[in-house]
């Protein structure tokens, strides 16, 4: 089993399959889609965890990697064990998925003890396959060691010694108080650096013809996560009416609040950010669209803009402009939340959701495009996912 959540190779094939399929579109929107793609391989390959908390381990590692977009199995290990193990679900999630990706059997209830305490210690020094040797010194211990809680005990405390003294072992200051390698220690690292190469190379040339063992858990490429995609986005198509991605969700209110700041917004002050999320919920409208509207239509009402709380009261436009309709955030918020789920009601399964919405919403006929890129922009930012209805 590969090593990586999301390789380079991966990464690049990915891209390169992106652009060619999706010739038509531009950078952003083939970037996008490339986010989406990218999200759903590292969510198939993450533990099973409710979905919440999974967007949030593939947030922090795409977060801590995203310098080079490349996610280890030790990259995600640790991040796990930075979670609340002491609940159940996360820790026989984490237990499962250890064992899965494991090339030797591992015993349930000491791995399980195991990765409760390396969970109370610091993380950065555990890997994959230090748990794998503790796990199988732990075997092979004395039956008077072989206490579930003892055993977990020593083998946290022996494997955070032993990489200490590695690192003590490793390096040898100097008297200018530099480092060196000791030469015994650089031809170690070179002949591993050499033999690597070599079983890399032989893994990709025998990659073709591998099968998976019986019984062991296997995990759905690049292309069939990417097929899968296109092959969803095709049945929203032909359903017609408004899709999922385009229905209510519960939003992050604070991180939604800061995005609007950060734009000094008026909407991300209260009533008008519980307004217009309101309205969302008794609408079944994504939050983020009708806030997409407002983007396009009032530059999100910046608190500088003259007469900004009158906009406020209508930053949707709905019946013509906020000048020849104010009224409160509270009916407009539901005016443009009823129009948006009435029109989307009646679209045909071949159109852009956004841009059926442009042929009654609005008089300008790029305006779709606008209330796309914002709504993408601030899916990507806020939820940690993309938006790309592919043609």
């Amino acid at each position: 089993m590969q090593p990586f959540i999301l390789s380079d190779r991966e990464a690049v094939r990915l891209k390169k399959y992106i652009e060619k399929k999706y010739v038509d579109l531009d950078s952003d929107q083939r970037r996008a889609i490339w986010s989406d793609a990218a999200h759903r391989v590292i969510d198939s390959r993450l533990p099973s965890f409710p979905d919440e908390v999974k967007e949030k381990v593939r947030f922090e590692l795409l977060n801590k990697q995203r310098d080079t977009l490349i996610i280890h199995q030790d990259d995600a290990l640790r991040e796990c064990l930075t979670l609340d193990m002491n609940q159940e679900e996360l820790l026989g999630a984490l237990t499962v998925w250890v064992s899965s990706r494991s090339p030797m059997p591992l015993e349930g209830e000491r791995l399980r003890d195991t990765l409760f305490q390396w969970s109370q210690h610091s993380p950065d020094q555990i890997s994959l396959n230090a748990l794998i040797e503790a796990g199988s010194e732990a075997s092979d211990a004395p039956q008077h060691m072989n206490d579930a809680s003892c055993v977990a005990k020593e083998i946290a405390v022996s494997v955070e010694t032993a990489n200490t003294a590695n690192r003590a072992e490793l390096y040898t200051p100097t008297a200018d108080r530099r480092w060196i390698v000791r030469p015994w220690t650089m031809v170690a690292i070179v002949s591993s650096c050499v033999a690597a190469a070599i079983i890399l190379v032989f893994t990709m040339n025998s990659f073709p013809n591998e099968q998976p063992a019986a019984g062991t858990q296997t995990y759905p490429s690049v292309m069939e996560i990417m097929l899968r995609d296109i092959r969803e986005r095709e049945s929203l198509r032909r359903a017609g009416g408004i899709p999922a991605e385009l229905r209510y969700v519960d939003v992050d209110k604070k991180q939604l609040s800061l995005f609007l700041q950060d734009r000094n917004s008026l909407l991300a002050e209260e009533p008008y950010l519980s307004a217009i999320i309101t309205s969302a919920k008794r609408y079944d409208v994504h939050p983020l669209l009708l806030f997409a509207i407002t983007g396009q239509e009032q530059g999100f009402v910046p608190k500088d803009q003259k007469q900004a709380k009158q906009i406020a009261n209508n930053p949707f436009n709905v019946f013509g402009s906020w000048e020849s309709y104010n009224t409160t955030i509270e009916v407009s918020a539901d005016i443009a939340a009823k129009t948006v789920k009435n029109i989307s009601s009646r679209r045909l399964g071949d159109d852009h959701p956004i841009q059926w919405l442009n042929r009654t919403y609005a008089e300008d006929p790029e305006w779709w495009t606008g209330v796309t890129w914002l709504f993408n922009t601030m899916r990507q930012q806020i939820e940690g996912k993309s938006f790309e209805w592919a043609k």
